[in-house]
Formats: structure tokens, C-alpha cells, sequence
């Protein structure tokens, strides 16, 4: 955290103010300065508030041994005592209060400031339901832990909807399968490659698992395809052009989510991403079926409009979901 107040709180004993990570305490008794990590105040003025060790580490969501030593450490950087302790809980010393009124200011301008700059930001995505669980969201935390006071809106489209979205600055990014002949007004990142597209089906057409069957089997079957507009879709219709299928979906569902789930009740045969469903395998609620023909494996990317200056929340963002590590069983 960059220095945040040029505002120097004063007390008795205690000049303090905010510098990246630490307190900058100048003492006038010794004349010197120490830098004493921002951690330790935080974990001290709760401690001063409840004076009650054992409450303190419940709010702090840490250990009483923690947040004594935490204590000590401080104490010991000071060379002074804060509390006095007792059976019944600690009391803060004439020193401990001082440094306590000191702690308060500070750490309310900086809380303060850190979120009047930080709240009328907002990281806007595109992304389908089913990516936002199995890709996205696993990153969301990472993000919040740097960013805790910007919000994050996510939503869904279409291949056209992103695009306009993006194009319009009503998005700042959108993360979905790779798109082909995407035009130069975007930038695409590959952040994840060789995912595996499979046919799936329930129990119900198990004489289907027995062996690895030729693709046109499938015309056979009801079929369960995405709604148009999604790239799934576009991928089911050109696969359905390459081996010349004759194949008329008998429904046409919004989401890959619910298509999981209309194929786990039986209503139909699907196109799935192995790697996204491999609970739904080994729990034995969904199953491949093996087919002779090669299904093209399909990459991951994050999309955004070059003439968009992306934010460098954003950034970090798209920097952390490069990193993204899905692995198939």
C-alpha cells in the first residue's frame, strides 16, 4: 500500500504515519524511527478494543497463540508494555493508550482512502456460467485479495454479444473458447489449450459405451445442442458439416450447464468439455462415448478491444487467469 495521507497523527509519545506496508513510528522519548509492520497494529488495536484475547483472534480468524506473539512482537519492537494482562483479559497501559488513539486515526484515514479510490472501480467480464465455475472463479479470491474494495461484475452473451460489449466498453474483457476470424479490432490470448470435447450420455444409452462407435451413430440419438450464438454451438455445427451428419437437435438449451444436466436426466446425448465434467465421470452420472473420429480439441482465451485502455486491476486479472492450470484425470 503506497503512502495513502501526508496527514501525521500526533500524540505524546507517538508520530505516526502509513508507508507501504508499515507504520513509520517516530518516538520522541528515543528519537528515532522503526518501521513496524502494518500487520501488528491491526492485530494490537482489535486486541485494545475487546481487550480480550481469545475475542480478538475470533475476529481476526486467527489463533490466540498468533495474536499473542503478534502482540509481544510489538511490544518488543517498542520496548514497551501495551497491556497488562490478567485471568479476566488485558487492560492497556498508559503507552498502549497512546499508541491506541494513534492507531485509530491512521488506520481509519487509510481505510478511508484506500476505499474512495478504490470503490467506483469495476472489473466487468463476460464469461459463460459454466467457465465461471470451473475457470474464473477459482481466481476471483486471488483478485479480491488485492483488490478487496473493487467489484466485479460478471455476465454471459453471445459470440456477437461479447464482441459488442467489448466494442461498446460495456465489458473490459470476456473469457470464453477461442474464436476464429476474430477481426484486428481485438486482442485474443490463448489462456488455456487442448481442452477435449467428448460425447457424453447418461446410463440410459449404455449399449453406446461398449465400444468405440463410428460418429454417424449418432444421428440415431436425441441430441441436446447449445443455444445459437455460442461458440459450443458453432463447434456442434461444424462438426456436424465435417463427417456429414444428419443430426437435428431435438433441443435447443441456454448454457452448457443445463445441457449437463438435461444429459445426466436422459434426455439426450451432448458435446461436453472433459475437463469441466469430470466429477459428473467418476461419479458415473455422466459417460463417454468413444467415437472413431477425432473431435478437435478447443482452446480457452480471454478477449478484450484494443482500443480499450484496460485498467491495471484488469490487468492483473488477465494475468492471473494466463496462469490457469486445468488438468484432466
Amino acid at each position: 500500500i503506497p503512502m495513502i495521507s501526508k496527514r501525521i497523527t500526533s500524540h505524546n509519545y507517538f508520530y505516526c504515519l502509513t508507508l507501504k506496508k508499515n507504520y513509520l513510528i517516530y518516538n520522541k522519548l528515543w528519537g528515532n524511527f522503526m518501521n513496524i509492520n502494518l500487520d501488528l497494529i491491526k492485530t494490537f488495536s482489535v486486541v485494545a478494543k475487546y481487550q480480550n484475547i481469545t475475542k480478538a483472534s475470533e475476529i481476526l480468524i486467527t489463533t490466540q497463540p498468533a495474536v499473542s506473539k503478534a502482540i509481544k512482537n510489538l511490544e518488543n519492537q517498542l520496548n514497551c508494555n501495551l497491556f497488562i494482562r490478567s485471568k479476566k483479559g488485558v487492560k492497556l497501559t498508559e503507552d498502549g493508550l497512546k499508541l491506541y488513539e494513534a492507531s485509530k486515526k491512521v488506520l481509519s484515514i487509510m481505510n478511508g482512502t484506500i476505499k474512495e479510490i478504490s470503490e467506483t472501480k469495476t472489473v466487468n467480464l463476460v464469461v459463460g456460467k459454466i467457465l465461471t465455475e470451473k475457470v474464473v472463479l477459482p481466481y476471483v479470491s486471488l483478485f479480491i485479495d488485492k483488490y478487496p474494495y473493487i467489484k466485479i461484475n460478471i455476465s454471459e452473451t453471445s459470440i456477437e454479444g461479447v464482441k459488442e460489449k467489448l466494442r461498446n466498453k460495456e465489458a473490459d474483457a470476456a473469457v470464453g473458447y477461442y474464436i476464429d476470424n476474430l477481426s484486428d479490432d481485438y486482442e485474443q490470448i490463448i489462456i488455456k489449450k487442448k481442452l477435449h470435447p467428448i460425447f457424453v450420455c447418461n446410463s440410459k444409452y449404455k449399449k453406446l459405451l461398449n465400444k468405440r462407435i463410428s460418429i454417424k451413430e449418432i444421428e440415431n440419438y436425441p441430441y441436446i445442442i447449445n443455444a445459437k450464438g455460442a461458440t459450443t454451438h458453432e463447434y456442434a455445427k461444424d462438426l456436424f458439416k465435417k463427417y456429414n451428419l444428419n443430426i437435428t437437435p431435438s433441443m435447443e438449451v441456454l448454457g452448457t450447464s443445463l445441457i449437463t444436466n438435461f444429459v445426466k436426466e436422459g434426455l439426450g446425448i451432448s458435446i461436453l468439455t472433459k475437463e469441466f465434467i469430470k466429477e459428473e465421470l467418476n461419479n458415473k452420472e455422466l459417460f463417454e462415448i468413444k467415437v472413431k473420429e477425432e473431435l478437435e480439441s478447443r482452446n480457452l482465451s480471454i478477449i478484450y478491444h484494443k482500443n480499450n485502455n484496460l485498467p491495471k486491476e484488469v490487468q492483473y486479472f488477465i494475468n492471473i487467469l494466463s496462469n490457469i492450470n486445468i488438468e484432466e484425470n
